[in-house]
């Protein structure tokens, strides 16, 4: 019997949101093959790190935002990969990367870098070279790149990160589990209206109560998931907004939570300012839950405008109103865009596909070594 190969998974970030709930996802699949062992590093006093552990899952805690550059990382890292001895190593994004590529050596696990999103590109300069410059840097030393959106991979080549041809370069689509959605009941309220992301500027929290501001009259109440470093704005902005009636704003929920009160909803709103390839929309299209969202890369992947819902060009709180009203307003419409939607999912965006992927990817990796 031949032995099981060990993953060893770095997510600085442990907070609830779609990176924990892939990550997680994966390490559980892994473990169901019988062939992989799985070890976790995350965020201390994270849920992923309870959630991992509760599920039996070899854990380690690591600070990572102690500094954007912290020279203590390197060795704090290769003291868990001593202690692990993994046979690969999978970063999950540019934090984690950055100082696990200057750990390589020949002898060293390879090492899987996984681009959730490039958020360099959507800083100031010089932020957003140096951000490109550590993004190449990665991508040079890994072993293989996992993209988790096409819009990424068209980002890479085109800043000379990585080659869209490059050997190394893969896209592997992020995706749910219908079991995690098995007797699943709706939260005790409904709502129209959802919003479920961090409390973080990529996600474009406050931008929601615009929305509501444009919707006044209409009686339309949205549910505010959203912890975060934006909680304290979030909540001052609804505080003295005409639609504060109309808004229920909960921080950061167990992802179970977030899942029955995505059941209790009418339609997702999403107006991110950039995106990997969020999980998000993919639960609510499950769910038969329409998502109204930017337009942007990742988000624009999943989504076709008038298909799954609606996708809005730009940021204009009276575009969104006018696409919630008219999905809201139409009963047969409504019925055809949930439709469309479970059937997107169950074709496209299964985690077992990706997990199968994953794995394929490290039996590849392990046997060329």
């Amino acid at each position: 019997m031949s032995r099981r190969r060990h993953i060893l998974h770095v997510l600085p970030d442990g907070s609830p949101g779609g990176g924990s709930t892939a990550v997680l996802g994966l390490c559980r699949d892994l473990l169901a093959t019988g062939a992989f062992d799985v070890s976790l590093v995350t965020a201390p006093g994270s849920a992923l790190l309870e959630r991992a552990e509760q599920e039996g899952i070899r854990t380690a805690a690591l600070d990572f935002f102690t500094a954007r550059l912290d020279p203590r990382l390197r060795p704090r890292l290769a003291k868990q990969i001593e202690r692990f001895q993994p046979d690969i190593v999978h970063a999950h994004g540019a934090r984690a990367g950055l100082p696990l590529a200057g750990l390589g050596s020949p002898a060293a696990a390879p090492l899987v870098y996984t681009v959730h999103g490039y958020h360099h590109a959507n800083k100031m300069l010089p932020l957003r070279w140096l951000g490109r410059l550590a993004e190449r840097h990665i991508a040079a030393r890994a072993d293989a790149v996992i993209f988790v959106s096409e819009g990424d991979r068209d980002r890479a080549d085109r800043e000379a990160i990585l080659a869209r041809t490059a050997p190394k370069a893969s896209s592997i689509l992020n995706g749910i589990d219908p079991a995690d959605f098995v007797e699943m009941e709706p939260g005790a309220e409904r709502f129209d209206l959802i919003f479920a992301g961090r409390a973080h500027p990529q996600k474009n929290p406050l931008f929601m109560v615009d929305i509501l501001e444009s919707l006044a009259g209409t009686g339309i109440r949205l549910l505010m998931i959203a912890g975060g470093p934006l909680e304290a704005s979030l909540r001052a902005r609804i505080a003295t907004s005409p639609a504060r009636d109309r808004i229920t704003w909960v921080g950061a929920l167990p992802r179970r939570e977030v899942l029955r009160a995505l059941r209790s909803a009418r339609l997702l709103v999403l107006p991110s300012l950039w995106e990997g390839l969020p999980i998000a929309p993919i639960e609510a299209l499950h769910l038969g839950v329409p998502v109204i969202a930017s337009k942007i890369g990742g988000t624009r992947e999943i989504l076709t405008d008038g298909e799954h819902g609606r996708l809005i060009d730009g940021f204009d709180p009276n575009d969104y109103a006018a696409a919630i009203r008219e999905i809201l307003d139409d009963t047969e419409l409504y019925a055809r865009l949930a439709q469309n939607g479970r059937r997107l999912v169950a074709e496209r965006y299964l985690r077992s596909i990706g997990s199968a992927a994953h794995a394929r990817l490290y039996e590849a990796l392990l046997e060329k070594r």
